[in-house]
């Protein structure tokens, strides 16, 4: 092999080698956490539809509160999903088993994702992209984060699962399952700030009309499900419940001014209460 060739190698490797220390201490490594901007608050939202689903045209709700905020926001939301456990030794349950907060805790936790199984990775794109938003749990590391918004309990009252049990962990119960979870995330994160979303008034549309059984039923455990989380969030540092009914009320009265099916805000509930969100998040910096 002649000089020239001996030269252009020896060159070569240098210039890769060189290239290799600057990648590694000179460029900006991969974040595994979504914020771009650092002088933004960071908020990670994870729940049901209430903030997972966008509904008659009108956007999901984590978009309004990004526009309100002016945070980064990632929705890790997810509808349908309930905070408590459903089923005891039965067959496995898509929502009950896999989603619910108990596994989703879990994987904030642990940054396991192989509780969730592939049957919800094959329905991901039927489920608001239910994997993926569980896969960024997994890659993100909430020690950066400045908020997570916990909002469950629309799901649970419809099912009429238990508000609590003689165990206050007991997560076959609505209160048990939330603080278990909770205290989960607290543990792990103890510096985050956790936010406890308010259940919010549902009602079952039938001819034009709420249904009063309906409400009368769901009203009696959403009643229930918020003194409880009121006393979850007294019982932890950095956990606070973000009453939505001080700022905006929605009953049988005027849900057509805040709800677009009973169940989901409209553009208009969806305005109100992430300015009330803002506003809340605003005094807790």
């Amino acid at each position: 092999m002649d000089k020239k060739k001996i030269v252009f190698i020896i060159s070569a490797a240098a210039f890769t080698l060189l290239f290799a220390l600057l990648a590694v201490f000179a460029f900006p490594k991969k974040k595994y956490t979504f914020p771009l901007d650092t002088s933004k608050t960071d908020i990670i939202i994870v729940g049901d539809s209430l903030y997972a689903n966008g509904i008659n045209d009108v956007r999901e709700l984590a978009s309004f509160v990004l526009e309100a905020t002016g945070a980064e926001v990632q929705n890790c939301s997810v509808g349908g999903t309930t905070a408590s456990k459903l089923n005891k030794g039965n067959e496995v349950d898509y929502y009950g088993d896999l989603l619910n907060f108990h596994n989703v805790s879990n994987i904030i936790c642990t940054h396991d994702i192989s509780s969730v199984s592939d049957n919800v990775k094959s329905l991901t794109l039927n489920y608001d992209a239910s994997y993926v938003k569980m896969k960024y749990l997994v890659g993100t590391d909430l020690n950066k984060e400045d908020f997570l918004i916990v909002n469950y309990g629309i799901n649970d009252s419809i099912l009429r699962v238990r508000t609590k049990s003689e165990n206050p962990y007991d997560e076959y119960t609505f209160a048990g399952a939330m603080r278990a979870g909770i205290k989960r995330i607290h543990e792990k994160y103890p510096n985050l700030k956790i936010i406890i979303g308010e259940v919010t008034y549902t009602t079952y549309i039938q001819n034009g009309e709420p249904d009063e059984s309906f409400d009368e039923v769901t009203g009696t455990y959403r009643v229930e499900y918020n003194e409880e989380l009121k006393k979850i969030a007294n019982e932890f540092d950095n956990v606070y419940f973000f009453e939505i009914s001080q700022y905006m009320e929605i009953n049988k009265d005027n849900y057509e001014t805040y709800l677009a099916d009973g169940l989901h805000l409209n553009e208009e509930g969806k305005k109100r209460y992430s300015a009330a969100l803002a506003e809340y998040l605003e005094e807790l910096k």
